[in-house]
């Protein structure tokens, strides 16, 4: 659901830029800050050379182009990926070929650059003619069968760039087929670098269950929890921590459920477990609303109660 879009350096140089058409590049960099994330191609090297870029321009329309980058920037949605050893040079032919490159591995949903490399590009002249809102805005919810080759499908985009994932799910119980399921698409696809895959964080948020188990059952789960959790982790090198809540009184439930980055939110209208027969609404979050949905799972400022943190070295129990 975010748009993977690629924009060469070249587009912001002073031959391209000028009081006709920047508009039209701060609406497009301020739509992208809500619905996906610019490819940094060939990692710093494409900030720095924007930033160049930018710097040649009258002071206005530098100030105003610097002030949504650095919107983009804060929000981790000018994602870096790894070098190109083969990368030869500044000019945007080059720019191209490693953009096409990696859209050979993934597809984007936009390169965009000064011209049209033979319909392979989306150029700044287009967008003068383009609604950009409609064109590069959020699309709004889609609904899925969640398979496990529509959730891989959805997550893909989602998860490759981002730092961090969160999952909230009250009913994410790992010694369930369907959660593995589920957890195992997400460690594919988190970090998925079109075949760089990095390490990193994954943190799981559910209920502790004991109003259908006993207290020693629900232990007993964590301890396959553990299991699981180990495997993967030595599977995709990925930390991945599940931390256990229960609700203080029946006044607040632990029901909505999220997946939240760095980047951006999700919202599953029905379950984030795989399920070949149920469907979903998903949904993007607004991103000024991700630290609220966050912070509830503060321990320090929680509404609910933490009552076990597992790793796949320890379980704790509070």
């Amino acid at each position: 659901m975010l748009k993977e879009i690629c924009i060469t350096p070249n587009v912001f140089e002073c031959g391209h830029i000028t009081s006709a058409n920047w508009k039209d590049i701060k609406n497009l960099l301020e739509v992208i800050s809500n619905s996906g994330f610019i490819l940094g191609l060939n990692n710093k090297d494409w900030k720095k050379s924007v930033f160049e870029n930018i710097g040649q321009l009258e002071p206005m329309i530098k100030d105003r182009l610097s002030s949504i980058l650095s919107i983009l920037r804060d929000r981790d949605r000018i994602v870096g990926h790894p070098k190109n050893n083969r990368f030869s040079g500044a000019k945007e032919e080059d720019w191209m070929d490693v953009a096409l490159e990696l859209n050979n591995i993934r597809v984007f949903y936009k390169i965009i650059a000064t011209q049209a490399y033979g319909g392979k590009a989306f150029t700044v002249k287009q967008l003068e003619e383009t609604n950009i809102s409609h064109e590069f805005g959020i699309t709004g919810s889609t609904r899925i069968l969640k398979t496990a080759k529509n959730l891989h499908k959805l997550l893909l985009p989602f998860l490759a760039y981002s730092k961090k994932i969160t999952i909230i799910d009250p009913y994410f119980q790992l010694d369930q087929i369907k959660y593995k399921d589920t957890l195992k698409i997400v460690a594919e696809c988190f970090r998925e670098r079109r075949g760089k895959r990095e390490c990193g964080r994954i943190l799981i948020h559910c209920k502790w269950n004991v109003k259908s188990k006993s207290e020693d059952l629900v232990k007993d789960d964590l301890v396959k929890w553990q299991k699981t959790i180990a495997k993967m982790s030595g599977t995709y090198n990925h930390s991945i921590e599940v931390h256990v809540w229960a609700g203080i009184d029946d006044s607040v439930k632990l029901h909505d459920r999220y997946f939240i980055t760095n980047q951006s939110g999700l919202v599953s209208a029905a379950g984030t477990d795989v399920d070949n027969r149920q469907q979903s609404e998903w949904s993007i979050k607004k991103y000024e609303e991700l630290n609220t949905v966050l912070s509830q799972y503060n321990k320090n400022s929680s509404p609910f109660k933490l009552k076990g943190i597992v790793t796949k070295s320890s379980i704790e129990y509070y």
